[in-house]
């Protein structure tokens, strides 16, 4: 979790400009700030298993917005899929498969509605035909090019939804935070590149304030 707290540090200014464009806005602060509380919590000499139940209760009970939440959905079924089997890449996956399903269960979005979904469900189905071990650099890499993705999609959920296609060309905030925790869990094991387009240099203003197109060019 710290280096998911340091993807989302470093990819604050970006997420909060991408969100403003179809959002509240606050994506980066809500993610950022679950973060730091997860990491600020955690005991010492947590492992993985301990690392999701406490990021998993976190999010649930403590950050705001949509995100949060579904966040925490997320985190949860991956805790309990690894304390039950074990911490495996197997376990992994199936934690993810569970937190996903829980997460179109409520909030009922489906792949091309323009949401976190559409970097879980094809990086899950790229999962599925991964070897054993999983190369999870390769599923990193996969995650961000699903999210970028979005950037075709109109959205059909939530506030963005009023947007339309206006938000075309500028990819789902929530999604892009998804494939950082991706790159966050191949970064256990390999080093990778930060993707380019989050690693913004200043903070914006403010996260209510809308950005401009130009801002918003990766």
């Amino acid at each position: 979790m710290s280096t998911y707290l340091e993807a989302a540090e470093t990819a604050h200014a970006a997420l909060t400009r991408i969100d403003q464009a179809a959002g509240d806005g606050d994506f980066g602060d809500n993610l950022r700030g679950g973060l730091r509380g997860v990491v600020a919590a955690l005991p010492a000499d947590a492992g993985l298993t301990t690392e999701f139940t406490v990021a998993g209760t976190y999010f649930l009970d403590e950050v705001g917005g949509t995100s949060g939440p579904l966040i925490g959905l997320l985190l949860q079924n991956v805790a309990v899929s690894l304390g039950r089997d074990g911490e495996t890449d197997a376990a992994l996956v199936a934690g993810l498969e569970a937190g996903t399903a829980a997460i179109q269960r409520v909030g009922e979005a489906v792949v091309g509605d323009r949401t976190m979904v559409d970097t879980l469900a094809p990086t899950l189905d790229d999962l599925r035909t991964s070897g054993d071990p999983v190369d999870w650099a390769a599923i990193a890499g996969r995650a961000l090019e699903h999210a970028r993705a979005t950037a075709s999609l109109s959205p059909r959920m939530g506030r963005a939804s009023y947007v339309g296609d206006r938000a075309l060309g500028v990819p789902d905030a929530g999604a892009m935070g998804i494939a950082l925790l991706f790159w966050a869990l191949a970064s256990r094991s390999s080093s990778l590149a930060f993707p380019s387009e989050l690693a913004s240099p200043s903070e914006p203003a403010s996260s209510s304030e809308p950005a401009s197109s130009s801002e918003l060019e990766a």
